[in-house]
């Protein structure tokens, strides 16, 4: 696949977008709001210390993680439509306020609660941003340049969230003379997003659509049928490792205390089906959908939403079970720190290989790029589940080095191919559905092999005595007995648990070969000639 003169197309969109302030302060915007997404990878462990929050019970803290991805996913399509109605200025403000005050609220959060609503509000301000920023980088192309500016957008987005563990762990050791120094990650937003506000007051207020219909185009039911289905369904995952636990088995012979929806899961399952059925009703007979239906009605469309699903469970995953390897395996005061040394490389990798993605596209064709993508992402996978046996946390750093690699073959290509695949008028929400799915991927993902992890984990220490106290058994004893028994027992038994998530990743990533070759022989290894799309 040769385009030699691709590069010379893309420079003067690329010039061109860079020298508008407002399209600047925009990207700015959606950096800020993807670098989010991902920063409390790297300090999870200091978050849920300070915080109070039993290290064993992750299936309740992971929702700090959860909280922003869904409210974000559920932000993307109502600010798209919105700011179609009030103009892109009004809605990038609203946004950015939005954000702020979430960010304060997770400052001054005292409790696990009071983070996961903070998390919440923060996630559907940054989830606002992306769809305008998207459209604004049409309106300054126009529609021939419009498929660069799209790209470019999505690429700082992806920027983001592989930037955000490094950039948690850099602003808590800026401030590590703080008492928590996590809570800098939030306050530091303040001014940055008020500088941002000062400079989208001086973008034009974009002219609102004349087509008609104005907030009845907005399609609230849609969007509360998604966030039902969406809070539901990561509910009822995260919750179902505990269905039906005795009391000294998983998390709670870990210390873990009882999960008050575990008993709620089969209904919580039901109402995500429902909710779920009830929305694609909805949306095809809706006169003005929320979701793009036209496009998911395309089997090679259909495959890179399935291709992004995949991969953006391998992706959170890895993220997500590194700090958690972390805590149970280090010094709480070396936490923070060496999880953002073993997501560094991580990180740097997947950079690295976004980067190189596109020369080895065109050496060796999108289909093998794509394939030795997924291949690499899941030997990375395998390689930490076999390497943690040795029981170092530092053994992963290869697995994690080859794993992001391949991530980063993938990237690129999972955010193009979509707007390869839409018409000209398409290429906004092909662009919004495809990012939308690879966070739904990583939020039901985690969900998910957490779940498992917790069940696997109660099937294991259901085979064991649990520990209680003798009668005649000082305190001291006692306390001394239950720490040999979490050095002896619980973590080797969790660092286990954890080695069979990643080998759950490595299947997934795998099972993605079947969408990624389908779709690169519906597309070729030329691709699809911009503005014409791939109606199959």
């Amino acid at each position: 696949m040769n385009h030699p003169s691709s590069n010379d197309a893309e420079t003067p969109c690329i010039r061109q977008l860079l020298s508008s302030p407002p399209m600047v302060a925009a990207l700015g915007c959606v950096l800020l709001g993807s670098i989010d997404l991902t920063v409390v990878a790297s300090i999870l462990p200091g978050m849920i210390d300070d915080l109070g929050v039993n290290t064993a019970d992750i299936d309740r803290y992971i929702w700090a993680v959860n909280a922003y991805l869904i409210a974000y996913i559920i932000a993307i399509p109502l600010a798209g439509r919105i700011s179609d109605i009030v103009g892109r200025q009004p809605m990038f403000i609203g946004s950015l306020l939005i954000f702020l005050g979430g960010s304060v609220y997770c400052a001054t959060s005292d409790t696990l609660t009071d983070l996961v609503i903070g998390r919440a509000v923060q996630g559907f301000g940054g989830g606002g941003l992306l769809p305008v920023a998207l459209a604004l980088a049409g309106d300054t192309l126009g529609r021939k340049g419009q498929l660069v500016g799209i790209g470019f957008v999505s690429a700082v987005e992806t920027i983001g969230w592989i930037l955000g563990p490094i950039y948690g762990a850099t602003v808590t050791g800026l401030f590590r003379f703080s008492e928590e120094p996590w809570r800098w990650v939030f306050w530091i937003n303040v001014p940055i997003l008020v500088m941002l506000i000062f400079a989208i007051r001086g973008m034009a207020r974009g002219a609102p659509r004349t087509d008609g219909g104005g907030f009845r185009r907005l399609d609230l039911s849609g969007a509360i049928l998604l966030t039902i289905a969406l809070t539901t369904v990561n509910l009822a995952l995260a919750s179902g490792g505990e269905f039906g636990a005795g009391t000294g088995t998983g998390l709670r012979a870990m210390g873990g205390t009882e999960n008050p929806l575990a008993d709620r899961v089969p209904l919580l399952l039901a109402t995500a089906v429902m909710s779920a059925g009830l929305l694609i009703i909805w949306e095809l007979r809706s006169r003005f959908p929320l979701l793009p239906i036209a496009l998911y009605q395309r089997r090679a469309f259909l495959a890179t939403i399935a291709a992004n699903l995949s991969i953006g469970a391998v992706l959170m995953v890895s993220m997500v079970n590194v700090p958690v390897v972390v805590a149970l395996t280090e010094e709480p005061n070396r936490v923070s720190t060496i999880t953002a040394v073993m997501l560094a490389p991580f990180t740097i990798a997947i950079a690295a290989a976004s980067l190189l993605a596109g020369s080895l596209a065109q050496r060796f064709g999108s289909r093998q790029t794509l394939t030795m993508g997924i291949v690499l992402s899941g030997i990375g996978c395998l390689l930490i589940a076999w390497l943690l046996d040795t029981g170092s946390v530092w053994s992963m750093i290869p697995g994690l080095i080859v794993a992001g690699f391949g991530l980063g073959m993938l990237l690129p290509a999972l955010g193009t191919l979509p707007l390869l695949l839409a018409g000209v008028s398409e290429r906004g929400a092909a662009a919004s559905s495809a990012l939308m799915f690879r966070l739904l991927g990583m939020t039901v993902g985690v969900s998910l092999l957490t779940a498992l992890g917790v069940r696997r984990l109660q099937t294991l220490s259901g085979r064991l005595d649990p520990i209680v106290r003798d009668a005649d058994e000082s305190t001291a004893l006692f306390l001394i007995r239950q720490r040999d028994y979490i050095v002896d027992v619980a973590i080797p038994l969790s660092l286990q648990v954890i080695q069979e998530t990643f080998l759950a990743a490595a299947l997934i990533a795998l099972v993605a070969i079947i969408p990624m070759r389908s779709l690169a022989g519906n597309l070729g290894d030329d691709s699809a000639e911009p503005g014409k799309p791939v109606t199959r």
